[in-house]
This record gives structure tokens, C-alpha cells and sequence, in this order.
């Protein structure tokens, strides 16, 4: 009789699982870089006392505990704390020659009348002159000066809305860097010359028909004629501001332009 046939095998079992992964060594040395920032945080901590010998030393006046005063007065660091842009310049302070108001002057210097920084004044009265003398009018506004007696010249410089009344003159009148001014004449002149000036009125005698005026620079300048306006009062003429200038015969020829109306 023969031995029955064992069964069929079934599938093989699975694999074993893998082994664990070895443990973590903490005592293993680590890389070169981090041994030598350890080995200088140990340093550090080994100095004990001696850490502090590399600190500022803060000298007594600066410690609080021993100054109570600046506790009161703590600064507020600025770290941190955004600036303002600086400011720009400021404009200077005027002199004390610009800001202070010069005082009215009226004296005689040698053959020199001197009449200054009068205001609003209507009896300025220059008298007992000379024919060697002369009369400089400088910074006056809103006022009148009268000069008696013949004298050699008179100049009116840098003044504003002024009136001067001149007898006669032997040399000439200036007038020059003003605004606004009237000037009569009630004997006479040979001469008037008018330099950067605006607006102005010359009143003139009869005796006075001969002066030559000479300007430049200068605009809305009138002279006033007696006699020969209506009912024998003054006839105001423009001085020519415009002037046309020509070539004649190599040279130039220049005559006031005059417009009809």
C-alpha cells in the first residue's frame, strides 16, 4: 500500500522587517565649525571675572546712582529716531543802516547846502545863499523845498513825489534817479538835465524860453510854458521819449518821432 501525497504548499510567508535605525550618538564630535564656535562661547564663560575687563568703564559724573540730577535730566538716545532735513538758510538780519529811519538834515559845508531825508514837509526854505554855492537835494519824499537867491547849480537825487522852487541858477539843474517831481523856475537856467527819472513837470519864466533840456532814461516828462495856453496860462509839451535815427551821408541823424492826434 502505498503513503497518501502531502497537500499542496500555500504562498511563502513575507519578508522579515527591516532592522532599526541605529541609535542617535550624542557624544559624537561635531563638525569643525561648530567645535569652534562652542570652543569660544566655553571660552568666554571660563574667563569667570575676568569677562568684564573688555567693558568701558563709566567714569563717576556719568553714573545716576551717584548723580541723582541726571535722572531729571535723561537725554532720549536718538537711535532709531528719524531726523528732521535741516532747515535752509534764513535770510540775514537787514543793517542796522537799512532798518533805522535817518533823521531830516538841513546844513551848509563850505559852498555845499545839504537838504536829506526830509518827509512830508511843504516849508523846506533855503535863504541868504550865494552864487558860489550849491544845493543837493538827496532822499526827500512828499515835500517842497524852496531855494531864494541866485546860486551855481542844484541837484535833487533819488527822491519821490518832491517840489523844489528855484530862483535862478548859473550853471544847472540834475535831476536824476527820481519819481514824481515838480520843478519852477522863476528866473533862469541854461541848463536842465533829467537822468532815470519817471514822471515829472518843469514849469518855466519867460526869461527861461533859452534852456536847453537834456534826458535820458527817462519818461513822462513835461515842460509847462507860461503864456501860451488858454487864457494866457501854462501850455504843458511832452518831451520826445521816441527817437528815429537815420543814416545821412555816413552819419546818423536822429529826430523825435511825433504822433498826430
Amino acid at each position: 500500500m502505498s503513503a497518501p501525497s502531502a497537500p499542496p504548499s500555500g504562498p511563502p510567508p513575507p519578508p522579515p522587517p527591516p532592522p532599526p535605525p541605529p541609535p542617535t550618538d550624542f557624544d559624537a564630535p561635531s563638525s569643525s565649525g561648530d567645535r569652534a564656535d562652542m570652543s569660544s562661547v566655553f571660552a568666554e564663560l571660563n574667563k569667570g571675572e575676568a569677562i568684564t575687563s573688555g567693558l568701558k568703564k563709566v567714569d563717576k559724573s556719568q553714573m545716576t546712582h551717584k548723580n541723582p540730577n541726571l535722572r531729571t535730566s535723561a537725554v532720549v538716545s536718538d537711535v532709531g529716531v528719524k531726523k528732521k532735513p535741516p532747515k535752509g538758510p534764513t535770510a540775514p538780519p537787514k543793517p542796522a543802516s537799512l532798518s533805522l529811519k535817518k533823521q531830516p538834515k538841513k546844513d551848509l559845508n563850505g559852498n555845499k547846502w545839504s537838504i536829506e531825508n526830509y518827509e512830508n514837509d511843504t516849508n523846506i526854505i533855503v535863504e541868504d545863499t550865494l552864487i558860489s554855492q550849491t544845493v543837493y537835494i538827496f532822499g526827500c519824499k512828499n515835500s517842497t523845498i524852496q531855494i531864494k537867491g541866485k546860486i551855481n547849480a542844484v541837484v535833487i537825487d533819488t527822491c519821490t513825489k518832491i517840489g523844489v522852487l528855484v530862483d535862478s541858477v548859473v550853471s544847472a539843474i540834475d535831476v536824476v534817479n527820481n519819481k514824481s517831481f515838480q520843478l519852477q523856475i522863476q528866473g533862469k537856467t541854461p541848463t536842465i538835465v533829467i537822468d532815470k527819472t519817471d514822471s515829472g513837470q518843469i514849469f518855466l519864466s519867460e526869461e527861461c524860453f533859452d534852456v536847453e533840456i537834456l534826458t535820458a532814461k527817462s519818461s513822462s516828462i513835461n515842460v509847462n510854458l507860461p503864456g501860451l495856453g488858454e487864457n494866457g496860462d501854462y501850455a504843458e509839451r511832452p518831451v520826445p521819449e521816441q527817437l528815429k535815427t537815420t543814416i545821412v551821408n555816413g552819419k546818423l541823424v536822429s529826430v523825435p518821432v511825433e504822433h498826430a492826434g
